[in-house]
């Protein structure tokens, strides 16, 4: 049976234990697999712990996407799928409950990404081993990593900007969420290629916040802020993702503003506004291509296999190891190239033609 935002009461016991781990820390717990002929019996149970639901990817493509990646790995496979609903603290319990349920794997896409570690200390004390997807869990001796490269993103971001203002105008930055580590590698990206050019005079930095949980609504507020700062003399937004793009999109449109805008995800309604012009760029991550991996891996840990080190690129560091890590290739999407999209599978052009003005180019 799948359980869609499942929770169960956790055992005072796990209660205690979790209290413990977010006092000490993660700890280092080697992982042993269970009997290979027991799970290939039942053909075993995945937990996948999604961590909002302001990000339209995780319920609408990723869960969708692994789902179907296990079927076709594992049709005896049970998924369970939890969502934390933005509460760190929620998706450590619901740790407690695809355990109870006699989870094997877990694929953890952390909503705090230092708060779970103690999931992974959880899962390892149950010798079940943990894939990290999309987002490293920090200093948590993860087992495996399927995810991209963040700085590289950041880099295409602020390349896109740089090339579309000029001397003199005035960008400023709307990053991702304080409490995603990703959020802090895009950072690293864009402000090494925008930071020289703040110190240089060439760009001038308008101003510089963070939006806690990517909340387009915490976005636009915080645009209407920079906006009233600048007595709407803003020339460029960077927003680390679609979200907080589309925030940025509505508070420069109340104000009868349209500026180089950049975004993440390729989100449907991210890409339509790369479509009809008000916004730039967003950067697609291939879902499919993430969900395949975790499920490939998932699935060889389920039969008691060891995934082979062919399998892995360069392993990444948590802070308490170097982690085999898949690395999925993203791509910048601009007007130019909205088919790459579609041939990707994230959409159909009828669905990013969906709800557009009649004579929209291209649809």
């Amino acid at each position: 049976m799948e359980m869609k935002n499942g929770m169960a009461t956790p055992r005072r016991r796990f209660g205690k234990m979790v209290a413990g781990i977010c006092a000490a820390g993660a700890l280092a717990v080697p992982v042993l697999m269970s009997s290979p002929a027991a799970l290939a019996q039942s053909g075993g149970t995945v937990a996948l712990l999604l961590p909002d639901n302001i990000i339209s990817r995780w319920e609408q493509q990723d869960r969708v996407f692994f789902e179907a990646a296990m079927k076709a790995e594992n049709p005896n496979a049970k998924v369970l799928v939890f969502n934390a609903l933005g509460d760190p603290a929620k998706q450590v319990a619901q740790t407690e409950a695809a355990l109870t349920q006699d989870a094997k794997v877990l694929v953890v896409i952390a909503q705090d990404t230092k708060a779970a570690a103690a999931i992974v200390t959880a899962a390892h004390q149950q010798k079940v081993p943990v894939i990290a997807y999309a987002r490293m869990i920090g200093n948590a001796n993860v087992d495996y990593f399927v995810g991209k490269d963040s700085v590289q993103v950041g880099v295409e971001q602020g390349k896109w900007l740089a090339a579309n203002t000029k001397d003199g105008d005035t960008i400023v930055v709307l990053n991702g969420s304080p409490d995603d580590g990703n959020a802090r590698l895009f950072n690293q990206g864009y402000m090494s290629v925008l930071g020289p050019l703040f110190t240089s005079g060439k760009r001038k930095l308008g101003g510089d916040l963070w939006i806690q949980g990517y909340d387009p609504a915490k976005a636009q507020a915080a645009m209407e802020q920079l906006l009233t700062k600048n007595n709407n003399q803003v020339q460029g937004v960077l927003a680390a993702n679609d979200g907080i793009a589309g925030g940025a999109a509505s508070a420069l449109r109340e104000r009868g503003l349209k500026v180089p805008l950049t975004g993440l995800d390729a989100t449907q309604a991210g890409v339509q506004r790369v479509i009809v012009g008000t916004q730039g760029m967003t950067i697609m991550q291939p879902v499919a291509d993430f969900a395949k991996s975790a499920a490939k891996i998932a699935n060889m840990v389920l039969q008691g296999k060891t995934p082979p080190a062919s399998l892995f690129g360069a392993p990444t560091p948590d802070g308490a190891k170097s982690v085999p890590t898949i690395q999925i290739a993203t791509v910048p999407i601009t007007r130019t190239n909205v088919m790459d999209v579609v041939n990707a599978r994230m959409y159909t052009m009828a669905q990013l033609c969906q709800g557009l003005p009649a004579g929209t180019s291209g649809c």
